[in-house]
């Protein structure tokens, strides 16, 4: 499960980038306008060429089919209402499993997410487990 502080935090320029871009889940830093202030390495290489140069973009001009899923405007209204958002849902983007968090800030939005590991390959894992204790 992906984890940062935060909570320590108040405004973007508090915000250490350099250790958000080590991070092995995906950061994006949005303004109340919903455009892209920071996205870390680790967005842009799950992201491929769709990563590259989102700064000052649009999220939903960039991304239509997230404003297109009805779970992601659920999320969106969450955190126009500056309440922290939680979503786990299927990417319409690239059709993985993600942990979503949103968190308002002062003067933008944070929000990492993390792949979660498809049920299937969850369910196999469990079994081989129970077969091993056999």
């Amino acid at each position: 499960m992906h984890k940062f502080p935060i909570t320590e935090y108040n405004k973007f320029a508090e915000l250490p980038l350099e250790k958000l871009n080590t991070l092995t889940f995906s950061i994006y830093l949005i303004d109340f306008d919903w455009n892209y202030l920071f996205v870390n390495d680790f967005s842009k290489k799950n992201l491929g060429t769709r990563g590259e140069d989102l700064i000052g973009k649009n999220i939903w001009t960039e991304f239509p089919e997230l404003a297109a899923d009805s779970s992601f405007n659920e999320l969106r209204k969450k955190l126009e209402k500056r309440v922290v958002a939680n979503l786990i849902t299927i990417s319409p983007i690239n059709s993985q499993r993600l942990n979503i968090v949103g968190y308002p800030l002062e003067d933008c939005y944070y929000f990492s997410a993390s792949i979660l590991p498809d049920k299937g390959d969850l369910m196999q894992e469990l079994r081989n487990e129970l077969n091993k204790k056999k």
